[in-house]
């Protein structure tokens, strides 16, 4: 049996998530300040809880209760799956968790798919280490606090993706004004830098960073980070959190140019809604753990898949992708010997506007292929691409 709890009653959840709160999204929800839903397995003294947040899913409690955890999975599969989340657009759950021991249910919790992991990354500011930030904020470029004026700034192009960000995590932009807090950097009459509070609790808060594609690699991100950072320890906030994803190289330079500190390192289980997508992620999973058979496996059956078969919005994104896709089934059946289906996938590959040439030259994997005349035919295909754009 599942129960979802009335936001009166979130209350009763809290001592099973207090082992989770340095996901501070959870005390948010159990708080009122963030959306958030909770299913228990009983509604007076539960003793096992799924939270859905904007910031993911998290499961606590006794992990031995079956009828739980399967109508757990209908709930996954029924209900979020089919498009009723937290986050409105969402493709797929993440499930952190507490004790360890739920990762032994997550065949149970997520039947149907084969459960994925993500590696994750932590991080706390207490103190920014960024010395004189401001002083290095370009010419013509201006630092600026997310707030009611910004918002009303005539002529001023505000990406969708920043007002979503307050709506989203905040409920309504009047909750965010009221209760958040941001920063941006603005330039030529656009805000290309923005960084946000995901969640605020007590006298800790969370905070995001996203820049405009345009601008990126040229320390927008740092300043703009140190600037929300520098407004939450000076408003109250004694410490800021940060997650990221183990491979978001990037994010990790940005938290710890800061001064953000590694908490931890953990694990989330996660599934996509559709079967294709998951299939997709399924073979990155596998491509990235330098399982190559099992990645090229994965990677065919996921080209086959009929169009019709994607999320409307996977179909848009994948034309962008799919040079990237057929690079690494190159380099996995480069990898394990196959090189003539190696060259069939960097033809592929090089025709869908993978055209990293360096890259391709430095990897080991095809150096069987070295100076063959196929290989030479792609070197020079690349060339003619790159010289033509």
């Amino acid at each position: 049996m599942i129960h979802e709890l009335n936001k009166r009653d979130y209350h009763k959840v809290q001592p099973l998530f207090e082992e989770l709160a340095w996901n501070l999204i959870t005390r948010a929800v159990i708080e009122g300040t963030s959306p958030g839903r909770v299913y228990t397995d009983r509604v007076t003294d539960p003793s096992a809880a799924f939270m859905c947040t904007v910031e993911g899913y998290y499961v606590a409690g006794q992990d031995n209760n079956d009828e739980f955890n399967t109508s757990l999975n209908n709930v996954i599969f029924s209900r979020l799956f089919a498009g009723d989340t937290v986050r409105q657009g969402e493709t797929d759950v993440a499930i952190g968790y507490h004790p360890d021991s739920w990762k032994e249910k997550m065949p149970i919790i997520l039947q149907g798919r084969t459960p994925l992991t993500t590696s994750r990354r932590h991080y706390v500011c207490t103190e920014l280490k960024i010395d004189h930030w401001m002083n290095h904020v370009p010419k013509g470029f201006q630092i600026r606090r997310i707030d009611e004026q910004l918002l009303r700034t005539p002529h001023l192009e505000i990406p969708a993706h920043l007002t979503g960000w307050m709506k989203t995590n905040w409920g309504s932009i009047a909750n965010f004004l009221e209760k958040g807090f941001g920063s941006c950097i603005v330039h030529d009459q656009q805000v290309v830098s923005w960084s946000v509070a995901d969640c605020i609790s007590g006298n800790a808060c969370e905070i995001g960073i996203r820049t405009h594609q345009a601008y990126r690699r040229g320390g927008l991100a740092t300043l703009t980070t140190a600037a929300a950072v520098t407004h939450a320890l000076s408003s109250g906030c004694r410490q800021v959190g940060w997650h990221c994803d183990e491979y978001n190289v990037g994010s990790i330079g940005v938290a710890e140019k800061v001064g953000f500190e590694l908490e931890r390192k953990y694990i989330q289980y996660y599934a996509c809604a559709n079967e294709a997508h998951h299939l997709e992620e399924t073979a990155q999973a596998h491509f990235r753990a330098h399982r190559y058979k099992e990645a090229i496996k994965c990677y065919e059956a996921f080209f086959a898949t009929p169009p019709e078969e994607l999320p409307k919005w996977f179909r848009e994104i994948l034309p962008h992708e799919l040079g990237t896709h057929y690079f690494r089934v190159a380099y996995a059946k480069a990898a394990v010997g196959e090189n003539h289906g190696a060259l069939k996938y960097l033809n592929l590959a090089v025709d869908n506007g993978w055209l990293q040439i360096d890259y391709l030259t430095s990897c080991r994997a095809f150096t069987s292929l070295y100076g063959t005349s196929a290989w030479n035919r792609i070197l020079k295909k690349i060339r003619q691409k790159l010289s033509a754009s």
